[in-house]
């Protein structure tokens, strides 16, 4: 299994690294560093990709990409952090980061929510989006921020040598 995944990996790096379009408009792209790394571009990995996670916006994963290139940081583990918000968890998960944004503002949840509404219908948007938008946004945020960090800091302080093993260079 460990094997799989890193030949994996590496498959994946040499068609990214070759790509023309990164090329032309990423030129560092091809530095080891975000793709092997050391401590440091993984702990600041694995503080983007968690914090993409918890930011309630399509296409999570391009931008903690996008931020791991331009914070020289690990693209694969920054990415795959990423992944965590998905289609089966995206809900549990926002819907954590609106509670607990609705405890940091301190205001009262929406309890009597019409179940005859569509869930991003544009009544939804209408009635009930105008009520919630701060909570959930800024415990989103908050919530990406401290795990984030706290993924930060026990990858820069812990020493991991799965993540060196796995993105270890052959060449």
């Amino acid at each position: 299994m460990f094997r799989y995944l890193k030949l994996q990996i590496h498959k994946i790096g040499r068609k990214t690294k070759a790509s023309p379009f990164l090329n032309r408009y990423f030129p560092r792209f091809k530095d080891n560093v975000y793709w092997f790394g050391d401590r440091k571009s993984f702990a600041r990995a694995g503080f983007i990709g968690a914090f993409c996670m918890m930011l309630p916006i399509p296409f999570q994963m391009v931008l903690g990409s996008i931020l791991a290139y331009y914070a020289r940081a690990n693209i694969p583990l920054a990415t795959a952090l990423a992944w965590i918000t998905n289609p089966l968890t995206m809900g549990f998960i926002w819907y954590g980061g609106y509670r607990f944004g609705t405890w940091l503002l301190n205001t009262p949840e929406l309890a009597a929510i019409d179940p005859h509404i569509p869930i991003a219908s544009l009544e939804w948007f209408d009635q009930i989006f105008p009520y919630i938008w701060q909570p959930f946004f800024l415990g989103n945020l908050v919530l990406g921020t401290i795990i984030g960090s706290l993924f930060y800091l026990v990858i820069a302080h812990f020493h991991f040598s799965f993540f060196k093993k796995l993105f270890k260079s052959d060449g």
